[in-house]
């Protein structure tokens, strides 16, 4: 790997190995570890890495949101990696002479490239027309221990216009840097090195991905820190009133949900245990970017989900988490709902109550939806089902970022992540969990397999799958992945995220029998639970519960802003229900049927 940054190419690794310099960058923060504390760790060290590039001249707006963050100081002297000096020597260059950077109104995502197209070692070239280049030229050849790319930009469209490019195969990445007015050519060279074979049949087959950053540098890394604020309440036991707003600005403005700040109620108000019902609902999101994301990518006005159950006398909220910063319990888990209350408030959780209807209270059999639970209490929470509800489509449920009438428009591709996630678990094998587990699943029928990214693909292809359907694959409940449980049992097991987990509760206590079962939990979503006519608002809230939220159909029990459920309730349970639909912003549409 290397960085190509304005004047040739730049080594991105000390001593031509790039994992030191990769490793250096993930192990200020600790980046290596599991899933969720590497989730927790993230934005804080994307944050230190924007913190540390940007001129002084721009990092100066945003001291009242750095005031607010916990875990790093925004002010101290990090040491940087080579790559981190160079990028930061750019724009500081760029903040002197270069382009107009006037904020955007959608501000978020915005460091996310456009995927121009691939080019195969020996084969014709790529050619297209970019940002500061009316003519830009890409070839490949291969060589006996390298690849060679060679870059040409002619014709200048602006005076002042820089200029970035990702290039990537599955196994190494360089960023070159073309700056107007002067055309010419650049060379990078990507070393077969240690690569495996199916690494490098990757290069050869699959070839050299390129793509085209939407912005200059400068305004690139200024999104990546706008967005990596968003998710410093990931860190924090609550969640801090800056960042909070942030949160809610982004809702508002990249799906059009208003969440107004609410006035609590002056005595506390808790629903009586004696309103809520076994199977009853409760939607939830924590303004701390992960459930905004969540909510975002999903189109649903929750992060979170967690349903009612009764046992013994004692009502408990059960629920498939994560323990970190601020909530102490990890994976399948009920709670008292006095006590689940009391931490939810202390989280920073907006929360709503919505109840099963009256006929599916009736059906709901509350003895099988206990011994469900208890069968799954303390298994480890399912990131190998994290993305199998979310992506049932090759292209039609990745996210655009506004303005959505852009002719050029800025999305999430299938490409990004078919080089940047073998990429990643090369280096960070932790995350395999929510990617290479189920793609083997798809493309094996084996969760066990174990192939990696790049064998993945050509076993695909010998199959002749599109590898962007290879996340869209239709899953049934009941997949076995490779689990953990609290007590430190590790054996197989099937994987839920928060919405499977309530949805198998409501499948297990009969709630889906009018369509024999024929439904897979597995491929919901949160807005595909709660969108289901097995709940309703309460015909009749208490008056505690009115006299807090005027407004909302539903009683709030948490939060400082406002939570609606618009769609609650509206659609009909089918067979193979959700296994194909697509979700795109800001409408998210689609077919009655899919």
């Amino acid at each position: 790997m290397s960085v190509s940054w304005n004047s040739g190419e730049v080594d991105w690794a000390l001593a031509g190995e790039p994992e030191r310099d990769f490793e250096r960058w993930m192990s200020n923060a600790g980046l290596s570890g599991d899933v969720t504390s590497f989730r927790e760790r993230l934005a804080l060290r994307i944050l230190a890495f924007a913190v540390d590039v940007l001129p002084e001249s721009i990092k100066k707006e945003y001291w009242d949101d750095l005031a607010e963050v916990r875990g790093i100081d925004p002010q101290a002297s990090r040491s940087l990696t080579r790559t981190e000096k160079l990028i930061k020597d750019e724009l500081a260059v760029q903040a002197v002479h270069g382009e107009n950077l006037t904020a955007k109104d959608y501000k978020y995502f915005h460091f996310l490239p456009k995927f121009v197209g691939r080019v195969l070692p020996g084969k014709s070239t790529l050619q297209w027309s970019s940002r500061c280049w009316k003519e830009v030229t890409a070839s490949f050849e291969r060589s006996e221990d390298a690849w060679k790319l060679h870059v040409k930009v002619a014709k200048a469209l602006h005076l002042i216009c820089y200029e970035v490019f990702g290039l990537f195969t599955a196994s190494h990445f360089r960023v070159g840097s073309f700056s107007t007015p002067i055309g010419g050519q650049k060379t990078f060279t990507f070393e077969m090195g240690p690569l495996t074979e199916a690494q490098t049949w990757d290069v050869d087959t699959l070839g050299l991905r390129v793509f085209a950053f939407h912005q200059n540098a400068i305004a690139t890394v200024r999104s990546l820190l706008e967005t990596a604020l968003l998710f410093t309440p990931l860190h924090t036991k609550g969640v801090a009133p800056l960042a909070a707003k942030r949160n809610v600005d982004f809702l508002t403005k990249y799906m059009g949900i208003e969440m107004k700040k609410r006035t609590p109620p002056k005595d506390e108000f808790v629903l009586n245990e004696s309103d809520i019902h076994s199977g009853d609902f409760f939607g939830v999101i924590r303004l701390d970017g992960l459930d905004s994301m969540l909510a975002f990518g999903m189109g649903s006005h929750t992060g979170h989900t967690t349903v009612a159950l009764w046992e013994d006398g004692q009502l408990y909220v059960a629920e498939s988490t994560v323990n970190g910063s601020y909530w102490p319990t990890n994976g399948i888990q009920r709670t008292p709902y006095r006590q689940w209350i009391a931490q939810a408030k202390a989280a920073g959780y907006a929360v709503v109550h919505a109840p099963l209807t009256e006929e599916c209270r009736k059906i709901f059999n509350e003895r099988a939806a206990n011994e469900f639970y208890h069968r799954y209490e303390g298994l480890q929470y399912g990131y190998h089902a994290l993305f199998t509800g979310w992506i049932d489509t090759p292209r039609d449920n990745y996210p655009c970022m506004p303005p959505y009438d852009s002719e050029d428009k800025e999305c999430l591709v299938w490409e990004l992540l078919e080089v940047g996630v073998p990429i990643v678990t090369r280096y960070i094998p932790s995350l395999e969990k929510p990617f290479l587990y189920a793609w083997n699943q798809h493309v094996t029928g084996s969760s066990f397999s174990n192939l990696s990214g790049t064998a993945l693909y050509r076993e695909a292809l010998s199959k002749g799958m599109e590898l962007a359907s290879i996340p869209a694959v239709p899953e049934p409940d009941g997949v076995l992945y490779p689990s953990d449980f609290n007590n430190g049992t590790h054996a197989p097991s099937i994987a839920m995220v928060c919405d499977v987990f309530v949805c198998s509760i409501w499948k297990a206590a009969g709630l889906f029998k009018e369509i024999d079962d024929d439904f897979s939990c597995v491929e919901q979503t949160n807005l595909d639970v709660y969108q289901l006519n097995i709940l309703e608002a309460p015909k009749q809230r208490p008056p505690s519960c009115v006299a807090a939220d005027p407004d909302n159909d539903l009683c709030q029990l948490t939060g400082d802003y406002e939570l609606h459920l618009p769609k609650l309730g509206q659609r009909s349970m089918y067979r193979h229900m959700q296994d194909k639909c697509p979700t795109e912003p800001p409408l998210y549409s689609r077919p009655a049927d899919c």
